[in-house]
């Protein structure tokens, strides 16, 4: 039975670790998805967290963020929902975005 339960466990986290990378122009990320805090702009905060540090300029950081909002905006457009940029984040290398629903 123990085994059973270690073998299921890890398939589940081996699932979950997959699904969570994401390759985009050329480099892979983790995709990180939480929850905002501000209370005033309720939302979703995503994070897409470069697997490997110090391999993107910040030129090239820049165009890739820009190239995912403009993705993120195309494909939550039918939900009435926007993207936001966020500059803000803990982790420099990473591009963030605060998403929310307009009312």
């Amino acid at each position: 039975m123990k085994a059973d339960k270690k073998f299921i466990l890890e398939a589940v986290k081996e699932v979950i670790a997959e699904a969570a990378k994401i390759k985009f122009a050329g480099h892979q990320f983790m995709l990180k998805v939480d929850v905002n805090e501000d209370p005033q702009k309720k939302g979703l905060k995503i994070q897409f967290i470069p697997t490997t540090f110090g391999q993107l300029s910040p030129t090239e950081q820049n165009d890739i963020a820009i190239e995912l909002e403009k993705r993120l905006e195309a494909g939550l457009d039918q939900y009435d929902m926007r993207v936001e940029r966020d500059r803000n984040l803990k982790i420099r290398q990473s591009s963030g975005f605060c998403l929310y629903r307009i009312f």
